[in-house]
């Protein structure tokens, strides 16, 4: 299990680096296109385009980084009353069902993918820019995750994982 672990953490850190560089280029890449619009009123060509889709790069491949990291919201009300099995059968439920649902969209999302890198899909902004990359990027991603959600369901029902709460949440 702790090979398993460390390879899905070194998969989740290589593609939460990635989607962290596509941040990086919202950050940079639109206060560049700020700067240029307010200096000579147009804007950088393409900036725009490639923010939209770093933004679903950063969503979708920062999945299994937040999985990992245990970083997705979740609801605790039961599963905080729960102790020893009920709890790790509960969680493992939990877990489960939140990677079948991933699987399902990986599933999907493979088949869009496909089909856009088939045709080499772009899509028309300011200027003409090829999408099929973002789109093998939500299915990679997706299938990463439902991995990593699958693993936290297997490892839940074996030992108990300790409920980690905030004080936002009990206010």
């Amino acid at each position: 299990m702790n090979l398993i672990r460390k390879i899905l953490k070194l998969i989740s850190d290589a593609f939460g680096a990635v989607a962290m560089l596509f941040l990086a280029f919202l950050m940079f890449g639109i206060t560049a296109d700020v700067i240029t619009r307010a200096i000579t009123g147009n804007p950088i060509s393409g900036v725009f385009e490639m923010s939209e889709l770093s933004l679903v790069m950063i969503v979708f491949l920062g999945a299994m980084w937040a999985q990992n990291d245990h970083a997705h919201i979740r609801v605790n009300i039961l599963t905080r009353k729960l102790s020893g099995l009920p709890h790790r059968i509960a969680m493992a439920f939990s877990w489960g069902c939140g990677a079948l649902a991933l699987f399902m969209f990986a599933w999907s999302s493979t088949q869009e993918a496909i089909y856009s890198v088939s045709i080499w899909e772009f899509r028309w902004g300011y200027i003409q820019f090829p999408i099929w990359w973002t789109k093998v990027g939500v299915a990679v991603g997706l299938w990463l995750a439902a991995i990593q959600m699958t693993f936290h369901a297997v490892t839940a029902l074996i030992h108990d994982e300790a409920e980690e709460t905030s004080s936002v949440a009990e206010a």
